[in-house]
């Protein structure tokens, strides 16, 4: 990740560096002829003043006088000047004159002899260097009598342009040595907390070990996926005691039943199927035993497929009137053994339509089932147990299941949802039924939130308890 950001940040600085540069050498060179342009015209407009005189007189006394403006003006500024007449014909040359005596053929004069400014720039194949010329008409009542041309090398221009293109190179290097230390700097500064996250994620992976935490330092965005990856280690923390704590529950549940399984026939084996009243009693034991079994295994069954989700029909359409009918229909038998009252008041909408929920109808009865299996187990004989369901403008659905049982204590109240927690103290010793397997209420609320519900409880002991469930409700139009 360091080298890609640096290769990056380095590819980045690098063009936009060569190309500043390439724009402000072309600015200079334009800037630079434009300036040597504007002075030739000047040297050349102010000879034109001093020898037009000259120009029209066209004398051989005249020629010298304007060979010997030429020549000192030429000397003077080191330009190469040349004078011809209003024909092209070379009347002055501050360099050895040439063969050549007409050079109207010659573009800038051309141009010039037409009455304007002319610029030229092209190589002298005999020095080899660039020159430019700027031609300027020489003018007299009108018309025009002459021409003058003054030359400059542009030796000093690209001499000036290789300097200039030497300190952008300079610059550049010098950028790019500071942008690898700076590129270094940020990429370990960014670098090191994912560095120290991969290497917790890999211990971890390794050793199983969740006590670890990463260290936050900073508060931009790298600090909150620290924060974030602290969390997640949090929960992973806690769901591994969870699910540790799970099997140490799971597994002494599972061994209390069976080494009583073992102690009765034990017994029988050693004689007590031999009398008759021991064996009845002894036969009642073990069936007791062996259905406590049965129902732990089932709960564990199922609240491990609720755990993985393995359950995938979640979204049919649910009467909640059928379902909690046929849950009722289910515990009446041993309510009725009990003399229990079990009154059920389902308030429609306006509509008269029945209530209808998205959800799986057999999980929800179950989670109905275990509730009002311990509303019965634990409300006294002739007792009641009210069944209560409405909407709530149309949006949720109240389920309120109350019975008259001894009630929970309250230490007990915020952790009866946990699995294998029995708040059987009370409730115990006033209906004299056994504790249950610990994970009926688990796998209520389990079902519940698989529903995007909740599940709370109200009890006060001695006078009953109160459970409410809350689920997402909506209108069946069919």
């Amino acid at each position: 990740m360091a080298n890609q950001l640096l290769i990056t940040y380095l590819l980045v600085i690098t063009i936009a560096l060569a190309a500043v540069s390439f724009w402000a050498l072309v600015a200079i060179r334009k800037e630079s002829l434009t300036d040597l342009q504007n002075t030739l015209e000047v040297e050349a407009v102010n000879l034109g003043l001093e020898i037009d005189n000259d120009l029209e007189l066209d004398s051989p006394k005249a020629r010298k006088r304007i060979q010997s403006a030429v020549d000192r003006r030429a000397t003077r500024l080191g330009v190469a000047i040349v004078v011809v007449d209003k024909d092209g014909r070379l009347l002055a040359d501050s360099s050895e004159p040439g063969p050549v005596e007409n050079l109207s053929k010659e573009q800038e004069i051309n141009e010039a002899l037409a009455g304007v400014i002319s610029k030229t720039t092209r190589s002298d194949p005999e020095s080899l260097k660039n020159w430019m010329y700027v031609a300027c008409p020489v003018r007299s009542s009108g018309t025009t009598t002459g021409v003058i041309r003054v030359g400059v090398p542009l030796t000093e221009i690209e001499r000036r342009l290789k300097k200039d293109l030497f300190v952008f190179l300079e610059i550049i290097l010098a950028t790019g040595v500071v942008t690898v230390l700076i590129s270094l700097w940020l990429a370990r500064r960014v670098n090191r907390p994912v560095r120290e996250m991969s290497a917790l994620a890999k211990q971890i992976s390794i050793s199983g070990d969740f006590s670890a935490f990463l260290p936050v330092r900073r508060r931009d965005e790298i600090g909150e996926l620290c924060l974030s990856f602290n969390q997640m280690i949090g929960r992973l923390r806690e769901q591994e005691r969870v699910r540790q704590e799970f099997i140490s529950n799971a597994s002494h549940e599972l061994k209390t039943p069976t080494m009583a399984i073992g102690s009765v026939v034990e017994a029988l084996q050693a004689g007590a199927a031999e009398d008759p009243k021991l064996r009845v009693q002894f036969l009642g034991s073990l069936e007791r035993l062996v259905d406590r079994q049965t129902n732990l295994i089932q709960d564990l069954l199922d609240i491990s497929k609720l755990d993985s989700g393995s359950e995938t029909n979640w979204q049919s359409e649910v009467n909640i009137s059928q379902v909690i009918s046929d849950a009722v229909d289910q515990i009446r038998p041993q309510a009725d053994k009990k003399e229990l009252a079990i009154s059920t008041q389902i308030t429609l909408e306006s509509g008269g339509q029945d209530l209808v929920l998205v959800g799986n109808a057999n999980q929800l009865q179950r989670a109905l089932l275990n509730i009002l299996t311990n509303a019965v187990k634990y409300t006294p004989a002739s007792g009641f147990i009210n069944i209560n369901v409405r909407s709530l403008g149309g949006e949720r659905l109240e389920i309120r299941i109350q019975d008259s049982g001894g009630g929970i204590d309250a230490a007990d109240l915020p952790r009866i949802f946990e699995r294998f927690y029995r708040a059987d103290k009370s409730r115990t010793r006033e209906s004299g039924n056994p504790g249950g397997t610990g994970l009926g209420l688990a796998i209520v609320r389990e079902i519940v939130a698989r529903h995007h519900g909740t599940v709370e409880v109200e009890s006060t002991v001695g006078k009953g308890s109160t459970f409410v469930i809350l689920l997402p409700l909506r209108q069946d139009n069919g």
